[in-house]
């Protein structure tokens, strides 16, 4: 924070916190390609039950204006983190920009040189926050001996840091990096973090204590990432398994990245970075994937205000708004590390602008913005505002499991395809996936792809029959073999072309509308016959058709006119599995059982299907 008048930031109401109906980026601020849906983020994997997965639950800026830290200090420091402490510690650790000094014996001040009570450390950690970054405009508030002051803070609540170093230290060579290692149960992941800063406000650094990001410090001449700090990158990611990094950089009070920023970002995925953690312009940015030759970046160019008082913005900047940002990591079966993609809770600043809480139901137009930033604009990423139990963990990856078969829980991919019908980006009702693709007959496993070319994981349910392939870009990194078109073809013989001129392929107006509510291409496939009438197992008559991956029925006697009490997909899956229409691939294979089945269902060792995949809508 630099230019803003300190009396107005502290007069702030609950009146002040009004916002747009709408979205709509201030005068000079235009949109761009970060405002598309970031399907690329989704990097769950095949959810392998070897696999092991981490939480990074990280926060933008903590530097508290006065009035926080009067509330503090009447309520009690662990007051402030109340309402997010949960959140916070269902995390493997948690991440914060510490923006400011912690001198004991100087007053305790506010903008524009900050200064906290110690105290403020020790509720950090017990809130969760064991990792912060000390690179920043306003680590030098209180000089040098404020700096060393807090850096000793900082190691006395167990807090570790990188971006400083103590002036007795600052002649000697500097860690490049902070190695930091998660555990849970047997696994590790060994992450190696570096923080930088644009610069120090001008306030002089005289033993060369803070990391500076840029070639220069002045904040109107950003641009241009030093060599030492890629070098410290580069020597990170030869060291250990996943490198992060703080850039505290970047123009206030901007909803978009400024393009040394995206510059910047760049070089330093090209250096090494798996996961960027931007701060800096206390309003949110928005999140990337930077590919650089097959290397996956996770970049989110600002984490917007943790724990700070500039609600008198919010109206034009949502300088009350933020997130936890869980960054997930996974430790696969076979040793590799990667990170897996993100998660965020939508937070606002509550009780007079003093402290972070979930954001309230009632405020749509700052969850529409959140929404936005986030490139998640059916909220699929959302993690629930209901407070987690004590233990529970909040993860990237969450499986999704099922009453009915308490022994199969779907992780990876497949329940991401699940939980939003195919689409990657809208979450759906439990009653509406079972609907379409069935339970689950067994956990996903390997097996051959249906056209028998190669080797892949797969997820059999009722009603599809689920591959994924690595290859493909999400959301059609799990697609449905083509059991419509196989189940055709055992009945009729020769299978009619795909109907690609929709609407006017459906054969009842009922299987349009339930093709286009509950999946579309992507999950059912095109029209491969008309309306067809057919004799069910019970000998009644039945309107069918069929689609490439599927088929529909309209059901007997419905009443309703909701849409799943009149169409329902037939069970395909469980068919394809008992009957053993999958080639093997010159393998034996046990495959996935039916609930209840007693025997193995062995594959034959010849290609004898025509449930192939499709080419991808």
């Amino acid at each position: 924070m630099r230019r803003w008048n300190v009396l107005a930031l502290l007069a702030v109401s609950t009146a002040l916190f009004a916002v747009p109906g709408a979205f709509a980026a201030p005068a000079g601020q235009s949109a761009g390609p970060l405002d598309a849906p970031l399907l690329a983020a989704n990097m769950c994997g095949t959810g392998d039950a070897g696999d092991v997965h981490f939480t990074l639950a990280a926060t933008g800026d903590t530097f508290p204006h006065e009035n926080i830290q009067a509330a503090a200090e009447a309520n009690g420091y662990d007051y402030l983190f109340d309402y997010l402490r949960p959140f916070l510690q269902a995390a493997d650790t948690g991440y914060t920009n510490f923006d400011g000094a912690m001198l004991e014996g100087s007053p305790t001040s506010g903008y524009p040189l900050f200064n906290y009570s110690p105290r403020l450390a020790e509720s950090l950690a017990r809130a969760g926050i064991k990792l912060v970054s000390t690179a920043n405009n306003h680590i030098l508030d209180r000089g040098p001996a404020g700096l060393d002051a807090t850096l000793a803070v900082l190691a006395r609540n167990g807090i570790v840091h990188h971006g400083t170093v103590p002036s007795a230290e600052a002649g000697a060579p500097r860690p490049p990096y902070l190695p930091l290692t998660l555990t849970r149960g047997d696994a590790t992941v060994r992450i190696g973090f570096i923080s930088a800063t644009w610069g120090t406000n001008g306030i002089p650094d005289p033993f060369g204590q803070v990391n500076l990001l840029w070639h220069s410090d002045s904040y109107g001449g950003q641009g241009g990432v030093r060599q030492s700090v890629l070098d410290a990158v580069a020597q990170a990611d030869r060291e250990t398994d996943l490198v992060v990094v703080a850039a505290h950089w970047g123009e206030e009070y901007q909803f978009y990245p400024q393009p040394y920023q995206e510059e910047g970002a760049r070089r330093l995925a090209e250096a090494g970075a798996d996961v960027i953690l931007g701060a800096q312009p206390h309003t949110l940015q928005p999140v990337d994937i930077i590919d650089t030759g097959g290397r996956q970046t996770l970049v989110i160019y600002s984490l917007a205000n943790f724990l700070a008082s500039q609600g008198a913005f919010q109206g034009q900047y949502y300088t009350a708004t933020s997130v936890v940002f869980f960054v997930g990591l996974v430790r696969e079966a076979g040793g590799a590390v990667r990170v897996t993609g993100y998660r965020y809770l939508p937070t606002l600043h509550v009780d007079n602008d003093t402290r972070p809480a979930p954001l309230p139901a009632d405020q749509t137009a700052v969850l529409a913005h959140v929404r936005r930033i986030m490139r998640d604009t059916d909220g699929a990423r959302q993690v629930s505002a209901s407070v987690p139990a004590p233990g529970e963990r909040i993860e990237v990856c969450p499986a999704v499991n099922f009453t009915e078969t308490p022994g199969v829980a779907l992780g990876g991919d497949f329940a991401q395809h699940y939980a939003t019908l195919g689409s990657g980006t809208t979450p759906r009702e439990p009653r509406e996936t079972i609907a379409v693709f069935g339970l689950p007959l067994g956990a996903p496993a390997r097996a051959a792809s249906a056209d028998c070319a190669r080797e892949t994981t797969v997820l059999i349910t009722e009603r599809q029959r689920l591959e994924w392939d690595p290859q493909a870009a999400w959301p059609y990194r799990v697609l449905g073999a083509q059991l419509g078109v196989e189940s055709f073809r055992r009945r009729y013989g020769e299978v009619p072309q795909p109907r690609t001129d929709l609407p006017g392929a459906f054969g009842d107006e009922r299987f349009r509308a339930f093709f286009e509510r509950f999946g579309g291409v992507p999950v059912f496939g095109y029209p491969i016959s008309p309306a067809l009438s057919e004799t069910d197992s019970e000998g009644q008559t039945v309107v069918v058709q069929y689609f490439e991956r599927a088929r529909l029925e309209l059901r007997h006697g419905a009443t309703s006119s909701e849409l799943l009490d009149q169409v329902r997909v037939a069970a395909l899956g469980r068919q394809a599995l008992e009957e053993g229409w999958i080639c093997a691939a010159g393998v034996v294979q046990e495959q996935p059982q039916p609930a209840g089945a007693q025997e193995r269902v062995a594959v034959e060792r010849r290609c004898r299907c025509s449930a192939t995949r499709s080419v991808r809508p």
